[in-house]
């Protein structure tokens, strides 16, 4: 009867513990990141380190006067790694961390949005009297939605960009 009781016992415990494991709920499937670029350049007559001064490159909120956003705000840093900057669209506070750094460039990441969205902005030099304005994106375009509302995301800040850029280059070549 001790036996029947104690494989009655381990019976009881095994299907219980296999219920219990049963009834965990799962974690969602995220889908695979998909992630897509852009590089938009601008060209200027000017050395790179006069063409970083110009466009304001060692100003951490200096990109705000060629996004056209209602404000920046330095939150943390000065721009060095690991500074942090809200860049206010108007219709959001979006947060900007420095992830890298270079005498004419910086990157930043945009951590707490779904599409974990980075951008470099760099002056390269193209020979002693001649440089080249980058701007690099990169993001997620997994959250964006489908076919059509990436490709529209993707032109919109094609064009947007691209404007800063050449914003920036008049400004850069400026007498």
């Amino acid at each position: 009867m001790k036996k029947i009781m104690i494989a009655a016992a381990l019976v009881l415990a095994t299907t219980a513990a296999q219920t219990s494991v049963q009834a965990q709920p799962t974690a969602p499937t995220q889908q695979p990141a998909d992630w897509t670029t852009l590089t938009l350049t601008a060209d200027v007559a000017k050395p790179a380190y006069i063409a970083w001064d110009r466009i304001g490159g060692n100003d951490w909120c200096g990109i705000a006067k060629y996004l056209d956003v209602k404000g920046c705000t330095v939150t943390s840093g000065k721009g060095e790694l690991g500074s942090v900057r809200t860049i206010d669209t108007g219709t959001a506070q979006v947060v900007e961390i420095a992830v890298a750094r270079t005498p004419y460039s910086y990157t930043y990441a945009q951590p707490f949005t779904p599409i974990f969205y980075h951008g470099t902005l760099a002056v390269e030099a193209v020979d002693a009297t001649h440089s080249k304005l980058v701007y690099t994106l990169i993001w997620n375009q997994t959250a964006v939605g489908d076919a059509a509302a990436q490709a529209a995301a993707r032109a919109s800040r094609r064009s947007r960009f691209q404007a800063a850029l050449d914003k920036m280059a008049a400004a850069a070549n400026a007498q």
